[in-house]
């Protein structure tokens, strides 16, 4: 019973970070799954094989992406303010 209650205690007083985390997380699955699809449409051009979510997840061009994206929106929310 007490872990329950400790459990429903942390959610509550945690919720706003924990939704901040979720959508941080959503947001990097979705550049995975992008960023994926769209390297796999150029090896294939290629003529090379694709490859799979965990390469991708671990490679530099996912890596590079990600930080291109939080630097566009970096700077773009510091420029207007």
């Amino acid at each position: 019973m007490t872990v329950s209650r400790g459990a429903g205690r942390f959610l509550r007083e945690n919720s706003l970070g924990l939704a901040f985390l979720l959508g941080f997380l959503l947001t990097l699955l979705g550049q995975l799954i992008a960023g994926r699809a769209e390297m796999n449409n150029d090896l294939v051009s290629a003529q090379l094989p694709p490859v799979g979510y965990l390469a991708y997840a671990t490679s530099s061009d996912f890596a590079v992406d990600v930080t291109e994206n939080w630097q566009s929106e970096y700077l773009q929310n510091t420029c207007n303010a």
